[in-house]
């Protein structure tokens, strides 16, 4: 599983994007791209993708401390497929301005991988941060309701956090302000 781990490189190769905006055309590009490599890895992989990313709101997708957090849960889901006896057939990663992603072709049933990783979404204040999506052979995202699990709910108000998103209930500062609280909790000295 080590080999599998967010290298120091790629830290430092993440880190040269702390406070770069995205700007929509990027976001756009990094959408089309993500569903590309989905599309290609699973036609080259007979197995179910892991695509995982980090929810953060804004222009800056690469605030301070991203490249530990991305690395911490990297190794969270890894570990976890791990203690399950799930092999990791391939590992992609993206790097860039628009966030961090990586993508994991794993050998398992698609409902008993999100089984396994939405807990990791809900254990703690960080991994409401984790947004994990599971695709399955067929290409189709499983949905937190496919294993009778509610949706997320927001950060700051408990709200479902479809409804605060879509409304624009709260501003990009006060999430903002709320996601590097909880990463100085989690990294800082």
């Amino acid at each position: 599983m080590e080999h599998f781990l967010l290298s120091d490189t790629e830290k430092e190769e993440l880190k040269q994007f702390i406070g770069a905006e995205a700007e929509l055309p990027d976001m756009l590009n990094a959408r089309e791209r993500r569903v590309w490599v989905q599309e290609k890895l699973l036609a080259e992989y007979p197995g179910v993708l892991v695509s995982f990313t980090l929810n953060i709101p804004g222009p800056v997708k690469v605030l301070p401390y991203i490249p530990e957090a991305f690395a911490l849960a990297l190794k969270e889901i890894l570990q976890a497929l791990s203690d399950s006896g799930i092999p990791v057939l391939k590992r992609s990663l993206i790097l860039d301005r628009t966030g961090p992603e990586a993508f994991l072709c794993v050998d398992a049933d698609a409902l008993d991988v999100k089984r396994l990783l939405v807990p990791l979404e809900d254990a703690s204040k960080l991994g409401r941060l984790y947004d994990i999506d599971i695709i399955g052979r067929d290409g189709k995202k499983i949905a937190r309701s496919d294993i009778g699990k509610p949706g997320r709910t927001c950060l700051l108000c408990g709200r479902p956090a479809r409804e605060c998103s879509r409304s624009r209930t709260h501003s990009v500062a006060e999430l903002t302000s709320a996601i590097e609280k909880i990463f100085k909790e989690n990294f800082a000295g």
